[in-house]
């Protein structure tokens, strides 16, 4: 009876762990991905100064970092994603990035498709009003900073897992 309680509690203890650890994971991608998206917005609101074309708010900003980061999470559990576990570096930077700007891609043509659905537009007529966003200058100045995020995160991960997120902490922060 006490051993089955001690492997309830062992079961419990690693099941709170695990929680802990992914809590941090998407709290620490969801800072760094809002802060980010927090100076895109704050580039295109430069950008737009007194022209009248509507920006995205810095909550906005902050609730797709929180998105972001659960994506990445779930998209890591994808055993596409990780397809060079024994090559160099390059091979998985390039090859995560390359899958999470596509993401990106996706997600920002359905994310107005969707609006547009939800407010009575046809399927064609969706279609279109997003292909429009997509074709945008606006669209692809902040599509290529959001690239340049997935480089730098991708980057710093394969780092972690490959040289271990202490020796990261040394190198970076010198403790």
């Amino acid at each position: 009876m006490q051993v089955k309680r001690r492997r309830k509690a062992g079961n419990v203890s690693k099941a709170v762990e695990r929680i802990k650890k992914e809590v941090r994971e998407i709290l620490v991608t969801a800072m760094f991905f809002s802060t980010g998206f927090c100076l895109i917005i704050l580039a295109d609101r430069l950008a737009a100064e007194g022209s009248g074309i509507p920006v995205a708010s810095f909550g906005r900003a902050i609730v797709g970092g929180l998105i972001v980061a659960k994506v990445l999470l779930l998209a890591d559990l994808l055993p596409l994603v990780h397809a060079f576990p024994h090559k160099p570096l390059i091979h998985n930077i390039v090859w995560k990035t390359a899958i999470y700007v596509l993401a990106s891609l996706v997600f920002r043509y359905a994310e107005p498709l969707i609006e547009e659905l939800f407010r009575g537009a046809g399927a064609a007529a969706a279609h279109r009003l997003a292909i429009q966003q997509l074709v945008q200058p606006r669209f692809w100045a902040s599509e290529i900073w959001v690239a340049v995020l997935l480089l730098i995160f991708v980057t710093m991960r394969e780092l972690a897992r490959v040289e271990g997120k202490e020796r990261l902490r040394l190198i970076f922060l010198g403790r």
